[in-house]
């Protein structure tokens, strides 16, 4: 009887081991620069990539929901297709730093997440208010 429990709990913690091991797999990203990406794409082919970088300006092509653009850092870039699943920021156009989600398919970044750092200007606004708020909290 003990041995059969001992088994059975054995058999539970694989299966929750297994489960654990293949659904981070797929839900974790490795986070890189342009430069990293476009150095060595071979390694990165099966993997989900975060990879920051700036639109190259000149190089947006929105098609409907979709977008074709360069994303560039340091002179290195990399084709990038957003395949219009989510919604674009406001925030996204070109020259604008942005952080793309996706997989590599024949040496192209096919995202289906964007997101781009806030303009300055908004970031200017927030500075003031966070500024008026603590002297009215004195702090």
């Amino acid at each position: 009887m003990k041995i059969k429990f001992i088994i059975l709990l054995s058999i539970i913690a694989a299966s929750i081991g297994a489960i654990a091991f293949y659904s981070s797999k797929e839900t974790s990203f490795t986070l890189l620069d342009v430069g990293q990406l476009a150095a060595d794409p071979v390694k990165y082919s099966d993997e989900n990539l975060r990879v920051r970088g700036f639109v190259k300006i000149g190089s947006l092509i929105r098609e409907g929901k979709e977008a074709r653009f360069l994303l560039e850092l340091d002179k290195k870039e990399i084709p990038v297709r957003f395949d219009g699943s989510s919604i674009l920021p406001d925030t996204f156009k070109e020259g604008a730093r942005a952080r793309v989600d996706g997989k590599l398919a024949n040496g192209v970044l096919v995202s289906d997440h964007i997101e781009t750092k806030c303009a300055s200007k908004y970031e200017a606004e927030y500075k003031n208010d966070s500024e008026k708020t603590n002297r009215t909290q004195g702090l």
